[in-house]
């Protein structure tokens, strides 16, 4: 996907990039990630979820493939169906260590379950692990 992506573009004479977006479910162990996540599935809003899938079935011009019907998924509509790590910290920065190793993604997006817990722990837990982000300065 990457590659036909990045492709098309130099076809069409334009610079595309492409860029992975992932959802960050972090801890110590991958255990407590885990216990983490199924609480945030078992608190899901059903009603928020129903109007999302009927917002993508109201769109009848477009085919299943789209963002739209992915993110209406209701089997993972708690993460907007997104690529999610659920995983200790060690894991999540060998992963996204390997991220950086796909021929043509220039980069990532994150998210995180709980936005200002996760940046900092992604910033102090896991950017130090990660072997991509040695020759970056940590501020304290």
């Amino acid at each position: 996907m990457v590659g036909t992506t990045s492709g098309r573009g130099k076809h069409a004479g334009r610079d595309v990039q492409v860029f992975a977006l992932f959802m960050i479910i972090a801890d110590e162990t991958n255990a407590v990630a885990r216990t983490k996540w199924e609480h945030y599935k078992d608190g899901i809003d059903h009603e928020a979820v129903v109007w999302l899938v009927g917002q993508s079935e109201a769109d009848r011009s477009s085919g299943a493939d789209t963002n739209v019907r992915q993110m209406a998924d209701p089997v993972s509509a708690v993460n907007i169906n997104m690529g999610t790590l659920v995983e200790s910290y060690e894991t999540v920065a060998r992963l996204l260590d390997e991220v950086g190793t796909v021929e043509g993604c220039d980069g990532v997006l994150l998210t995180f379950g709980d936005f200002i817990k996760g940046t900092e722990d992604f910033g102090s837990r896991i950017q130090p692990l990660m072997k991509t982000r040695q020759h970056m300065e940590i501020a304290l």
